[in-house]
């Protein structure tokens, strides 16, 4: 069982709601956002473009846009070289439109996931010299990549870094790959206001830089909304900047007759999108289509999307994409029943780290296998099957446990390893794989208290208390994300008065509670994994299913989010949780 808990704070909400005409219990939900100025609730809740950062401030992105402005006058070959997540290919997406739009002669080349793995390599820097390339410029990656920058330097090639990731130190300090110039807001000296962009993010400031100083400004169109996706997919905090550039760009993506690339209208029409577009769609129906693509065939198919001008031919490949997200979807599904039924049916929860080793899982979707298990069964885990040479692995982790430590308390069990406090990649020999278990567990510092998920919730409000109004001010808090989710309430001991289930599968409860004498609707879109375990502990074995057959009356604890029923436009309660 989750614990719940909610955080205080004093703060005059009578004011705040005044101040912006909204009701107090927004204005406490906003406090409780971190907003404790009026400069700070200004920024969150006006999220407009004249309040993002000049561009100049970030190290070496003046140097790297007149090595830019000079190589397209000149009319010498560049080449793009980006990442075959959805990051990389908006990344790319920027800079090669951006530079053709500039008259500039551009090429480009995304990383195969297997063949090549991530980022430059010194072998790619090789390829473009025999392809007359004159200026390489990454992005999304090359901060780690020393080598294919002492090979540009060799071959004489100018080499621009653009990257986000964080900077490989020593001893001795940062270990910065020796390129004509290295745009990286995490680096030391790098003075810029926000450290937290995507890549992509770093590239449209590239891009907006260089267009500004010609005084135009048709980039922000061309170029912001592609940022936004990468912003939401490669989950970077939805504050400050980031939240500028999403909340700008779905304004830009709005009207799908306004939207200027034909690739992305193809797939937003592939996957029969008719109203505009929110970050849900960025992430969750967007996103995954263009990582489908890398996952299973060749990132740059998302890229040829995007950069097709024919639509009837980006109507194929964006059909071609969807197709691609349902196999994506299947493999992913059957990789994770299979996870679960070795966990279900082994000792396995009584060790604190999950290994899991799935035969004939497709190593592209053991990260978001990792990542569903963690969830479910609040773990750190790793998902494990076969690579060419050995076992390849993906994991995700929970606070508190740091995954790319953990892996390098066991380095020498690995033939490579690699990633950050919660997530990290690796491979090991075959044989390996009980002592890695072994290892990993005996190693774990992990307290029996922190393998329980805490869910914060913003305060306990009567059902009464939720007005449409309200549900209308709390969309101001849109687009929701990493480090901004949406305003989340508690409300104990609900009247349960009736249940019915639907859905393809049935797992869908909609609900009548009853709160203080007056009867509300309500639907858990997970009812086996929320309601249903939650009357269960409560009241014993086999209530739930009495429950759906009618003999209701039971109350229980909820977490929900109020929302507008779009058929009967009436307030409903979203349960995302029960106790």
């Amino acid at each position: 069982m989750k614990k719940w808990v909610t955080t205080r704070c004093n703060a005059d909400f009578a004011m705040i709601a005044r101040r912006y005409k909204i009701s107090e219990v927004m204005a406490e939900v906003l406090v409780k956002r971190g907003l404790h100025t009026w400069n700070a609730m200004d920024m969150y809740l006006f999220p407009d473009m004249d309040a993002m950062y000049d561009p100049k401030l970030m190290k070496d992105l003046v140097k790297a846009a007149d090595i830019l402005k000079e190589k397209i006058a000149a009319g010498k070959k560049i080449l793009v070289i980006g990442d075959y997540d959805v990051d990389g290919i908006m990344s790319s997406y920027i800079l090669v439109n951006g530079i053709k739009r500039l008259g500039g002669s551009v090429s480009y080349r995304i990383p195969h996931r297997v063949k090549d793995g991530y980022g430059i390599r010194d072998y790619m820097v090789e390829e473009a010299y025999n392809q007359g390339i004159d200026c390489i410029i990454t992005c999304d990656n090359g901060i780690s990549a020393v080598e294919a920058a002492d090979k540009a330097k060799e071959l004489e090639i100018t080499y621009i870094l653009t990257d986000h990731h964080e900077v490989p130190s020593d001893e001795n300090g940062e270990i910065i790959p020796k390129a004509d110039a290295v745009v990286n807001p995490k680096q030391k000296e790098c003075k810029y206001p926000y450290k937290m962009l995507c890549g992509a993010g770093i590239a449209y400031k590239l891009m907006s830089y260089i267009y500004e100083e010609k005084g135009d400004k048709s980039y922000q169109k061309e170029l912001l909304p592609f940022a936004a996706i990468a912003t939401v997919c490669d989950v970077v905090p939805l504050e400050d900047e980031n939240r500028i550039i999403v909340s700008n760009g779905l304004k830009m993506l709005a009207d799908k007759n306004d939207i200027k690339c034909v690739g992305l209208k193809a797939l937003i029409d592939a996957q029969g999108i008719e109203r505009e577009l929110s970050s849900y769609d960025l992430g969750f129906r967007i996103g995954p289509c263009l990582n489908a693509a890398g996952r299973l065939e060749d990132a740059k198919i998302g890229l040829e999307l995007l950069l097709e001008n024919d639509i009837s031919s980006a109507g194929k490949m964006a059909n071609e994409l969807v197709a691609l997200n349902e196999d994506r979807k299947e493999l992913t599904a059957a990789a994770t029943n299979n996870a679960i039924k070795q966990i279900e049916s082994t000792n396995a929860l009584n060790d604190p780290v999950l290994v899991i080793y799935i035969e004939g899982c497709h190593e592209s979707v053991a990260g978001i296998v990792a990542g569903r298990i963690r969830e479910k069964y609040y773990r750190p885990t790793y998902i494990l099957t076969d690579g060419e040479k050995g076992l390849k692995g993906s994991g995700r982790s929970i606070p508190g446990y740091h995954m790319q430590q953990a892996l390098l308390k066991c380095k020498e069990l690995l033939t490579e390893f690699g990633g950050h406090a919660l997530a990290a990649g690796f491979s090991l020999p075959k044989e390996n794989l009980e002592i890695f278990r072994k290892t990993l567990n005996e190693q774990c510092n992990l307290k029996e208290e922190e393998l329980i998920e805490t869910v914060t919730f913003d305060k306990e409000l009567p059902f009464k208390d939720v007005s449409s109004g309200l549900v209308e001010q709390l969309k101001y808090m849109e687009p929701f994300g990493e480090k901004n989710p949406g305003a989340l309430f508690a409300k104990r001991n609900v009247i349960v008065k009736s249940v019915y289930m639907c859905g393809k599968e049935n797992q869908i409860a909609r609900l009548k509670l009853m709160d203080d004498g007056s009867v509300y609707d309500a639907v858990d879109f997970r009812a086996e994994e929320h309601i249903g375990p939650a009357i269960e502990e409560r009241y014993g074995s086999g209530v739930w299913e009495d429950m759906k057959a009618g003999k209701c009356g039971q109350s229980i604890d909820v977490l929900y989010v109020p929302d507008i029923n779009d058929r009967y436009g009436n307030v409903q309660f979203k349960i995302v949780d029960c106790r």
